[in-house]
């Protein structure tokens, strides 16, 4: 296939003088300098000024690092010398592909008017959001098809947020002010901690599993007040189960609780479907196995952060297997 050197580079630096000079409310067409742009540079410069819209609550807010949408930019025009445009416009067109990115690849934060106060949500889509600080300093890893809801500030005399789904906490200490996870019936408190927390929607139970410091699991009614609990120490797994409410206290014998979040997974003789059932979980994908033999068939190893297609190349290779990819679906049979 031969090369064409015709085609023209996206202009970035054109794209961003005509998003300052001409204003957001002008259209690509009708702006000094458009003439120069290709029908995909007026494409883009209308999907960013619309992307530049929707980052203003973000700026109002003060939700994004300014050096780090600067470094973004760099990158982006380095091998580029364009004249110097003011930080603020710079700042907009990196945040808008930062946008871009957090809208249409896992995350995005926003605000809602609660009952009495302002509250943010935290919502993860197709992909875990690897970590967000909320207002005290506590760190949330947040899994896919989750969703956090938290107040703009701590007020009172706790730190409280409501989970839906999987979340990794690592509590900011505050002796005074203890941090209360609502989940589903459950109640979680803690004063500094790290833990992780399963409450899915329309699970059959509510999962906390600690790896640092102490975490109180209690049951609750529908008007919040605690009724039973579990004190958990680092390695041990507490479960409220559905619909009965029964606590149970257990040592976690689970390996791969935070492979959600790390993508780090270990496997000590497990059985094939335990292992697919993990890998499933983790990498949200369908994977077939071509009868229930082998299933039973036992797997010792560990990968570190690897795609999921290396993954099961290497288990198909071990086990004498054979692996297909038909979409986003896998599927594993015996050799032939």
């Amino acid at each position: 296939m031969e090369n064409n050197d015709n085609i023209k580079p996206t202009d970035w630096g054109l794209i961003a003088r005509l998003l300052f000079d001409a204003g957001q409310n002008a259209t690509a067409s009708g702006e000094s300098g458009a003439e120069e742009l290709t029908e995909n540079e007026k494409t883009e410069l209308l999907h960013s000024r619309s992307l530049s819209k929707k980052i203003d609550l973000y700026y109002s807010q003060k939700k994004y690092s300014e050096t780090k949408a600067w470094q973004q930019v760099q990158q982006k025009t380095a091998s580029r010398k364009e004249r110097q445009l003011p930080l603020q416009m710079f700042l907009k067109v990196a945040a808008a592909v930062v946008v871009a990115f957090l809208l249409g690849a896992f995350a995005y934060q926003y605000f809602y008017a609660g009952a009495s106060r302002l509250q943010n949500q935290l919502v993860a889509f197709a992909e875990p959001l690897a970590s967000f600080e909320l207002p005290d300093g506590t760190k949330v890893s947040l899994n896919s098809d989750s969703k956090l809801f938290f107040p703009k500030k701590f007020k009172g005399g706790t730190r409280e947020v409501t989970l839906e789904g999987e979340a990794f906490f690592d509590v900011e200490p505050n002796p005074t002010k203890p941090f209360i996870i609502n989940a589903g019936n459950a109640q979680i408190k803690v004063l500094g901690t790290s833990f992780n927390v399963n409450a899915y929607p329309g699970s059959d139970k509510v999962e906390v599993i600690v790896e640092t410091g102490k975490v109180r699991v209690a049951r609750k009614t529908t008007n919040t007040s605690a009724i039973g609990e579990l004190i958990l120490a680092p390695g041990d797994k507490g479960i409220l189960l559905y619909p009965n409410g029964v606590l149970q206290k257990s040592k976690n014998n689970d390996d791969n609780f935070l492979a959600w979040k790390t993508h780090n997974l270990i496997f000590r003789e497990t059985s094939l479907g335990d292992v697919i059932e993990t890998l499933e979980k983790v990498y949200k994908t369908d994977i077939d196995i071509a009868d229930d033999e082998m299933k039973k068939l036992l797997l010792t190893g560990q990968y570190n952060d690897y795609s999921l297609d290396f993954i099961l190349e290497v288990i198909a290779s071990t086990l004498h297997l054979e692996v297909e990819k038909k979409g986003n679906r896998f599927f594993l049979c015996k050799e032939s």
